[in-house]
């Protein structure tokens, strides 16, 4: 009995011999981090509970080459509450007030944010979120509620800023306008990002539990981007975008695009892309004019026609023998559609004429296409244009060797075995139009901070004379020649001068199964004599016609004609006093703003305070989106015609 007894004491004097080690071996550890590591300790702690946030800056504004806001950023506001900073007393005598300031911001009842801060005080909830997304007006409004007015350390008012791209107008879609995101970059805003995007800042924030954090110092404040204005004139855009998109619903096609390009500069004024969509309408889904290569067809018959002109070899009135309207060469027959015997070389273009051009390329380059490959390669028709949109694709141009078939000569002179982009095929009539003055497609034009230029950016000359003169006007003549009398004289006016040239190509010839497809297109600039635009309208797989004449031809001429001769030029002074009557606003004495409820135009409201300018554009059916507090310093649209629902930005001042 006394060994047992025994045995259990000296099991009992191990276990505490054992936990006093345990003990001692724990305090001493405990002295010495005390004494020996008390800042690396207390660091892992600031790192566990705090961290450094990046905080992004918002992007420039991007505009219209006119002035009007394309893309802007806005700024939401998240709002949350530290219910354990809030004093009891604080809380107990302001909770109602703040209930019945919530229930009337947010129409819901007082009871449901009384009961839902009521169990965030009990549990001194350190994150309460309270809102989400609010505008700048909310914000303002309820940081001024009872409690929250005291700020972040005595009422517990935490507000998180998010930042919104948005667009600001219609006319313009998501590849065209374009993004620079997780997505990529793409559009107007992937490549000017390097000037839209500002300089991040920082903030540390503090752990409330295991998956949220609340800001509670900015350390770095964030540098906001610059604003871009582009080359892009909204009246010829919105002109464009109505022209195109009406004749793809009407002609059924799968997309199409039309470029606006300014003859003397190659500045880009308009760039317009649809595509059906599977609910049936148009949508800007793809850059098309930048981006799809394709066999161009007959708008190509003009670079040949430039060739055989710079080198000497024609003139307009050479003729050749077109035979029967077909040419059998090698084991393939070339045809035409239009015309047969002996005709001159503007017939061959106003015609259109295969057989035509193929001859006298054949007849003047065969021996040596290197010839030929080195002329039209001269005007960079086998490189990029490098514009400054992303996503531009590279032309094919045969090169002369061993792959070269005795047919590539005859079918690249009317717009076969070669890919080009519309762009890139604009380019080239552009540089025609501008006396043999090749010019680089531009779409920025300015870069501003706050107002202030830092840099403007000036036209660049890609090839300072194309071709000879005499080439060149020759040349002008047959393509507005071509325009009076040859497959697109139904576009033609007495009103105002047009030059160009139709394209009609099949497209997936090598699918039998689809049947036969075709890319309609019409390249030219006006007016003829002196000009000023170049335009290029390219429509694919129209289900309802497929010439060029027919499909694309119209939409050039409604181009044309809207943005040349409804241009406003030289109006006499009376006049324009008048209409910017039309679209500023009418202030009596006591400042108030009114609007004539049978104005037809956005009116100006730049200068006046918003508190006053909102409800007015909103009479008007607009819908206004707004930033800041103050006056309105921006607006997205002035002086355009009224739709009921349009969305208009205003930009306020503080």
């Amino acid at each position: 009995m006394n060994n047992e007894r025994k045995k259990i004491l000296a099991r009992a004097y191990l276990v505490a011999a054992l936990i006093l080690l345990f003990s001692v071996s724990v305090f001493a550890r405990l002295i010495y981090i005390q004494t020996h590591d008390t800042e690396k300790y207390k660091n892992l702690a600031q790192t566990t509970n705090f961290r450094n946030v990046e905080v992004v800056a918002a992007r420039g504004n991007l505009y219209a080459s006119d002035g009007i806001l394309l893309a802007t950023t806005i700024t939401k506001y998240d709002i949350y509450i530290d219910m354990k900073t809030i004093r009891a007393e604080l809380y107990q005598n302001n909770i109602g007030a703040l209930c019945d300031s919530l229930q009337k911001m947010f129409n819901k009842p007082s009871y449901y944010f009384y009961s839902k801060l009521n169990e965030g005080k009990k549990k001194e909830n350190q994150y309460l979120k309270l809102a989400k997304g609010l505008d700048y007006e909310q914000f303002a409004r309820i940081k001024n509620f009872p409690i929250l007015n005291k700020g972040k350390n005595k009422g517990g008012f935490i507000v998180e800023r998010r930042r919104e791209r948005i667009k600001t107008i219609s006319g313009f879609g998501i590849r065209t306008l374009g993004f620079d995101d997780e997505r990529g970059k793409s559009g107007l805003e992937g490549a000017f990002s390097c000037y839209l995007k500002g300089k991040n800042g920082r903030e540390i924030q503090q752990r409330i539990n295991q998956k949220q954090w609340k800001p509670i110092n900015i350390e770095l404040e964030p540098q906001d981007g610059n604003d871009v204005y582009t080359t892009i004139d909204m009246r010829i855009q919105d002109i464009a975008y109505s022209a195109l998109q009406d004749q793809l619903e009407k002609s059924e096609a799968d997309h199409g695009c039309a470029i606006v390009m300014e003859v003397s500069t190659g500045k880009i004024v308009a760039l317009t892309n649809l595509q059906r969509t599977k609910e049936g309408g148009y949508d800007d889904l793809r850059n098309f004019a930048v981006w799809e290569a394709a066999e161009p067809g007959s708008t190509f018959k003009s670079i040949s026609m430039l060739a055989l002109l710079d080198d000497g070899y024609v003139g307009p009135n050479t003729t050749v023998d077109i035979g029967p309207g077909y040419w059998k060469y090698y084991k393939h027959t070339i045809r035409d559609d239009h015309g047969s015997g002996i005709i001159t070389l503007s017939q061959v273009l106003s015609q259109s004429s295969n057989v035509g051009i193929s001859k006298m390329i054949d007849k003047y380059f065969s021996k040596n296409p290197q010839d030929f490959l080195n002329k039209i390669n001269s005007w960079g028709i086998d490189k990029k244009t490098y514009i400054d949109i992303p996503g531009e694709s590279v032309p094919y141009i045969p090169k002369y060797g061993k792959k070269w078939s005795p047919i590539t000569l005859a079918w690249m002179s009317f717009g076969y075995g070669v890919k080009l982009t519309p762009l890139q095929i604009l380019t080239f009539y552009n540089g025609v139009a501008n006396n043999g003055k090749l010019m680089k497609p531009q779409l920025l034009y300015k870069i501003e901070a706050k107002g202030i230029l830092i840099e403007k950016f000036t036209p660049i000359v890609i090839n300072q004379k194309m071709a000879s003169q005499k080439a060149i006007n020759d040349l002008k003549k047959m393509l507005t020649y071509a325009v009076e009398t040859g497959t697109s004289k139904s576009i033609y006016t007495p009103n105002l001068s047009m030059a160009g040239k139709t394209g009609t190509a099949q497209v997936e010839y090598w699918n039998k199964g689809k049947g036969r497809l075709y890319q309609a297109s019409f390249c030219g600039f006006f007016p003829a004599d002196q000009p000023e635009y170049s335009c290029i309208v390219v429509i694919n797989k129209p289900k309802k016609g497929f010439y060029g004449s027919q499909v694309a031809a119209p939409v050039f001429k409604e181009i044309a004609g809207k943005v040349y001769l409804k241009k406003p030029l030289n109006l006499p002074k009376e006049d324009k006093s008048k209409e910017s009557q039309k679209i500023n606003l009418l202030i009596t004495k006591n400042r108030k703003l009114t609007i004539n409820p049978s104005t037809t135009l956005v009116p100006n409201v730049i200068g006046y305070y918003g508190k006053d300018a909102i409800p007015a554009l909103e009479n008007l059916g607009l819908k206004v989106v707004y930033s800041g507090n103050g006056k309105v310093i921006e607006q997205s649209i002035i002086g355009y015609p009224i739709k009921k629902g349009m969305t208009v930005y205003l930009k306020l001042s503080a």
